[in-house]
């Protein structure tokens, strides 16, 4: 185990919206916020490369970042508000009053910046320091949003933000963190954002009804509890890497996989997606030696904007997203065409929610609660986002990682940053895990190829 680095905490502020400049305001919570409600934090990281002193970034950068994210929480205000009740009629919604603020804090590290910023396994451990703590001191006033900036002096910044999952999916976090990032690259020009965040919850029109069954099922069980099951067991070294699938791995594996399709299976196009979500859920398959009939899943999160009838603009800010669940057993996953049975139930579960997405909607939280205890694997982040396209000034990140993985067993994904068409995929493991999980997908590309 690593030693804890050194972190002098420099400044801790809170920043607003400029004053006046949103009006008082309370949003509803769609069927697509609820389910979020007991969830932890999602947590990310963005690593930049800064050869300057602590000194420099205190007179020079830092001022503008402060003048930025207040500009960006203008345009995101209801990320500076909290998860209340309503008092009129009791249930959940978001409220933002004039003068609510997010936390910022700023921090300095003497830990070894390019030791946190390789693919190679790092121990989990390394990273709990530069995570913002999302404050919860009031159930029933939960602040969505938290935001730490940390300087290694003379090698790199990086800039972790913690927020409340009920708050915004990957897509709206990410634009808002692009938000920020623009405006701060241009010195506090709002002009220079490329799309405005779209504040609405008219999506939750005619959808009350399983709305109100959600509130149900999340009032009933203790979804942290149901997590466990999921989490990293934590009674050796854990450690999280990166593994790299370039173009051409992905060519490799979509020819692959069209050369052995079973003939009485409909043709399909095998996205990148899917194929590395299967090739990942194989190998931790094989990590976890499940064999025989035992029932492995998948769950991923499809983004319903474009789906919805009438569909939301991709800058709708807040969720809408949904479960979308595949499943096989661990014999076919073993065997010598799994990634060939695992694509097809990843692709056939994706299809079958593209005609109506709602369809079966009020069995989402039932149904992921039920597999608690069994292998599950979901995806956190999508190389739809652009992580590394998020430039405050200090050119592409050198790094991204999704921290909160460690706690949901989750995989993160995201584009490649050295090479267009690639994918990055995040796992955290027990050390010894792994060194399996390493060695069996470098072996699987060599078969494929």
């Amino acid at each position: 185990m690593a030693s804890a680095p050194t972190v002098q905490m420099l400044e801790q502020i809170r920043l607003s919206p400029p004053p006046d400049s949103v009006m008082d305001n309370s949003l509803p919570l769609t069927i697509f916020d609820v389910q979020w409600l007991k969830v932890p934090p999602v947590q990310r990281l963005f690593f930049y490369q800064y050869p300057h002193s602590t000194t420099h970034f205190l007179h020079t950068d830092l001022p503008n970042l402060k003048h930025s994210l207040s500009l960006s929480l203008q345009l995101f205000y209801p990320l500076a508000g909290h998860v209340t009740r309503s008092p009129e009629t009791g249930d959940h919604e978001i409220r933002y009053i004039n003068g609510d603020s997010v936390p910022l804090t700023i921090a300095e590290s003497d830990a070894n910046f390019h030791r946190l910023t390789p693919n190679l396994p790092r121990d989990v451990t390394e990273f709990h320091h530069l995570v913002p703590p999302l404050p919860t001191p009031d159930p029933e006033k939960m602040p969505l949003l938290a935001l730490q900036v940390t300087i290694f002096p003379n090698s790199g910044i990086c800039i972790g933000m913690s927020l409340h999952h009920v708050g915004a999916d990957g897509c709206s976090s990410i634009h808002f963190m692009k938000s920020w990032a623009s405006i701060c690259r241009a010195g506090g020009d709002l002009s220079f954002i490329k799309s405005l965040p779209i504040i609405d919850r008219t999506v939750a029109k005619g959808l009350e009804e399983i709305k109100r069954k959600f509130f149900v099922e999340m009032e009933k069980v203790k979804v942290d509890k149901s997590l466990e099951g999921l989490k990293v067991k934590k009674t050796q070294d854990v450690v999280r890497a990166t593994f790299v699938l370039t173009r051409a791995d992905l060519e490799s594996l979509k020819q692959w996989v069209s050369a052995r399709v079973d003939p009485s299976w409909e043709p399909s196009q095998y996205s990148s997606f899917v194929l590395t979500c299967t090739y990942v859920w194989i190998c931790l398959v094989k990590v976890r030696k499940v064999v025989g009939e035992k029932r492995v899943h998948f769950v991923l999160a499809m983004d319903f904007r474009a789906r919805l009838d009438p569909p939301l603009g991709s800058g709708y800010l807040g969720n809408c997203i949904g479960a979308c669940f595949a499943e096989s057993n661990g014999s076919d996953l073993n065997g010598e065409n799994g990634l060939v049975v695992g694509s097809e139930a990843i692709r056939r579960a994706i299809r079958g929610m593209e005609d109506n997405v709602l369809k079966g909607a009020e069995l989402w939280i039932p149904k992921f609660l039920s597999l608690s205890g069994e292998l599950v694997i979901s995806v956190a982040g999508s190389p739809r986002f652009r992580v590394y396209d998020t430039d405050f000034g200090w050119g592409r990140p050198k790094k991204v990682e999704v921290i909160s993985i460690e706690g949901t067993g989750a995989m993160s994904l995201a584009e490649s940053r050295d090479q267009e068409g690639g994918l990055e995929v995040g796992v955290v493991l027990p050390k010894h895990e792994m060194v399996q999980f390493a060695s069996l997908f470098e072996e699987g590309l060599k078969v494929c190829t």
